[in-house]
């Protein structure tokens, strides 16, 4: 009997023991899943941000390019302009005071991660924060995008009651009839206190928003580091 208990025993330890070995198995492939999925999902935010930053930069010309011709009307708003540029110069700047370009931001590996809680499961939390910060920094960015929208509807309906969008929009690519035959003077918009109103009201959301798109960028090389890194 007693050989029996014996022997009894050490069966049960070695069926727990194959067990636990099963188990660190087990636990292990899990592991390695795991890993290689997150590895996966750092690659494609990896390539998302890298490509967010490409169309951030162009569009940050474009608004830098917007508040120089801002700028330049503001400064030479005057009781009596003098303007020493041909009229075809002054309407192209004109121009550029109500192009109001908008950062085409993908979101689609972002939003996935939230919507399927992958994002909470990541590991390195530095990433967790940085994904968070730029979260908040998009919706300050639409928020100021859209206070911008009303600021340039406003200057553009200024044009079209006061000016030739004709000669205005023949500085870009969907007028081919050229300039207005008819009479007008732009450089009178440069004595016009609604005209300055305007203007005025323009340059300041367009550097508010160059301020955010900048914050933008800076947590987007952050976080394309951080993937990078774990890539590595």
């Amino acid at each position: 009997m007693g050989k029996y208990f014996k022997y009894a025993i050490g069966e049960i330890i070695l069926v727990v023991i194959g067990i636990l070995i099963a188990l660190q198995i087990n636990n292990w492939n899990e592991n390695r899943k795991e890993l290689y999925n997150e590895a996966k999902v750092l690659k494609t935010l990896n390539d998302e941000f890298l490509e967010n930053k490409i169309t951030l930069d162009s569009t940050l010309v474009l608004l830098n390019t917007t508040a120089d011709a801002l700028s330049f009307v503001l400064d030479n708003i005057d009781k009596t302009p003098i303007i020493d540029i041909t009229p075809v110069q002054l309407d192209s700047v004109l121009f550029s005071t109500i192009a109001n370009p908008y950062w085409k931001k993908s979101e689609y590996t972002l939003r996935n991660l939230e919507n399927s809680g992958q994002l909470s499961s990541l590991s390195n939390q530095k990433l967790k924060t940085k994904l968070y910060e730029y979260s908040l920094a998009l919706t300050d960015i639409e928020d100021k995008d859209s206070d911008a929208t009303i600021a340039f509807n406003q200057l553009l309906n200024y044009f079209k009651i006061n000016g030739s969008l004709r000669n205005l929009d023949a500085n870009g690519i969907n007028i081919r009839e050229g300039r207005t035959r008819l009479d007008y003077n732009h450089i009178s918009f440069f004595s016009d206190i609604v005209f300055e109103n305007s203007i005025d009201d323009c340059l300041v959301y367009i550097r508010q928003r160059i301020q955010r798109y900048t914050k933008a960028k800076a947590i987007i090389l952050e976080i394309i580091s951080i993937t990078n890194n774990s890539n590595d």
